[in-house]
């Protein structure tokens, strides 16, 4: 309170209120970026293609980054091709 009247308390209700307005925009700021961090976590994990691959003669399904060469990629219908690969067999 900057004015002569310090002993009105009415005089501080404008301080009050901006501190009130920023603390209320931190709280907020600080939600959605939570939300907008945990948001894009969950793209970044749907963007991550996996594969399935023949592994000592069982199909495992594995992040396409863990392929290593010699595996042998198992593709379906609609599938993505996670790597360079050589075509061995295709049915129609």
């Amino acid at each position: 309170a900057t004015s002569p009247n310090n002993d009105n308390p009415i005089s501080y209700v404008e301080g009050i209120a901006i501190f009130i307005i920023v603390f209320l925009n931190a709280g907020i700021g600080a939600f959605t970026e939570n939300q907008a961090a945990g948001a894009l976590e969950a793209l970044s994990k749907l963007s991550q293609p996996k594969a399935t691959v023949l592994r000592g003669g069982e199909e495992v399904d594995i992040p396409s980054v863990n392929m290593v060469k010699g595996d042998v990629v198992l593709l379906g219908v609609g599938d993505i091709v996670p790597a360079d690969c050589r075509l061995v067999v295709a049915d129609d």
